[in-house]
């Protein structure tokens, strides 16, 4: 018996590979003292390896070999993957132990020496921090079946049989079953696996899964204890016949879905669908990532807009000419428009905002030039806009507020401005009404360049129409455009 323990070479090696803290470490070193009893226990090759953080291999840092070992050379701080040792790393993906797994490892000289690997986790308090793997030959190279004795002789008897099981009729000769299929018997027992399955479990490192248990298997939280137990419990409660549980589950550099049906049957089987969702759950991050950026763009456009805004704030308190002054509060509530939408779109999970939502943000964040208390009221119908049209709105609506503000209430000593929007079907309907003396239209201003902004952009950008009508009681601005 060849044991290699050593303390300093776990401690360096932990600390290079893991985050786990000294404590953790401590833990490991306690088994790796006694990893030669397991080679007179069990009669296995012994080794305890580390998971690498972040990263899908882990490294050997302790090893026990028995006398007649069936290995040559130390593997000590080599890299262990999951195409060859799967049951390392189903223990390290769920905590639990793992057993009969077959493994493969490489000597210095590349041969290939087949194992059967029993797997135990190695717990500091509740953390998992490495894994105790016990290693018998496993002499024969691994056959590799497409399915169990009990195989039927096509998919759609397969599939047939498979939903019969989980108590679904089958009437439709097309129908197929895209995901691997995994049937356990009573003790837990592989009795039968489809082609998907096989590939699945290849591809995650197993060479053959033929008539392994359930447990070093299954990926999902349930052990097969546990299931028997739901079962039971389930039943007893409720009445009912099948029992299922959907899990997602991440292995490796994967995701999962995870069906588990505990059939109505005595005994009791087990049914498992599992599913590879990694390109759809790779599509989900990539949209994620886009809407983080997304927002992240908004908040910065918002940020620097409201930065301008401020900077033309100093100016203007710095200013002495009223006209000057004027031009700035008006190029200031210009900015403050645009940033409106920003602001909001920073907040939102896509491109499209409420019209009420964003016109009563502009409300609270516009300034007012004249002294006297002016009522603002916004209503009417709610609908969705994307941002370009969202911007141009709020800088046409802020310039006719500001319009009103600036010329409507001369004399008086209150105002009141009302916005009111309507949806018909593809049409919408965005009206700004004053209660102040109104303006001769015929008559040309030498300051009109708000109302040359609202003609351009409703015209020009929204491909709308604009209908100004003003009297004594008041002027109404009102534009229309198709969506």
């Amino acid at each position: 018996m060849t044991s290699n323990c050593n303390r300093e070479f776990i401690i360096q090696k932990c600390k290079e590979y893991t985050l786990l803290s000294n404590e953790e470490i401590e833990s490991i070193i306690d088994v790796s003292k006694n990893i030669g009893y397991f080679n007179l226990a069990t009669d296995c090759e012994a080794f305890i390896d580390i998971k690498v953080h972040n990263e899908d291999k882990a490294v050997v840092v302790a090893e026990s070999f028995k006398q007649n070992s069936i290995y040559n050379a130390s593997f000590l701080g080599d890299f262990i993957y999951r195409e060859n040792e799967p049951a390392v790393f189903r223990s390290f993906d769920v905590g639990k132990e793992t057993h009969d797994v077959i493994g493969v490892s490489y000597e210095k000289d590349e041969k290939k020496i087949f194992t059967k690997q029993r797997v135990l986790p190695i717990f500091h308090e509740d953390v998992m921090v490495a894994v105790l793997i016990l290693e018998k030959p496993f002499n024969t190279s691994p056959v590799k079946p497409i399915a169990s004795s009990k195989v039927l002789p096509n998919d759609i008897d397969i599939t047939k049989t498979v939903l019969s099981i989980i108590g679904f009729g089958c009437d439709d000769e097309d129908i197929q079953i895209r995901e691997g299929v995994l049937i356990f018997d009573e003790t837990g027992s592989l009795i039968y696996f489809n082609r998907v399955a096989e590939a699945i479990y290849k591809e995650l490192g197993y060479h053959s899964i033929l008539s392994l248990h359930y447990n070093s298997l299954n990926f999902s939280s349930l052990q097969f204890e546990d299931l028997v137990k739901l079962k039971t419990s389930e039943s007893n409660c409720k009445g009912i016949n099948n029992v299922s549980r959907d899990e997602k589950v991440s292995i490796g550099n994967k995701y999962y879905k995870i069906r588990l049906v505990i059939t109505k049957y005595q005994p009791i089987q087990v049914v498992v669908f599992i599913d590879d969702i990694s390109e759809i759950r790779k599509y989900k991050d990539e949209v994620n990532n886009y809407l983080v950026t997304y927002h992240e763009i908004h908040h910065r456009i918002k940020n620097n807009l409201q930065t301008v805004a401020s900077l033309l704030r100093l100016q203007g308190r710095s200013c002495n000419d009223a006209k000057a002054k004027s031009i700035i509060l008006e190029s200031i509530n210009r900015i403050l428009s645009i940033a409106v939408t920003h602001d909001l779109l920073s907040k939102k999970n896509g491109d499209q905002a409420s019209i009420l939502e964003v016109l009563n943000l502009l409300k609270r964040n516009i300034i007012l030039s004249n002294e006297i208390p002016i009522d603002i009221v916004i209503s009417g119908d709610d609908f969705i806009l994307n941002s370009d049209k969202l911007s141009v709105i709020m800088l046409i609506v802020n310039e006719l507020l500001q319009n009103s503000i600036k010329h409507a209430f001369l004399g008086r000593n209150h105002g009141r401005i009302e916005i009111n929007t309507t949806s018909n079907i593809d049409i919408k309907f965005i009206e700004v009404k004053d209660n102040g003396i109104g303006y001769d239209i015929e008559q040309p201003k030498t300051d009109s360049l708000g109302l040359m902004i609202v003609k351009a952009y409703v015209e020009e950008k929204l491909a709308g129409k604009l209908i100004v009508t003003t009297g004594k009681e008041g002027t109404t601005t009102s534009f229309a455009f198709k969506i």
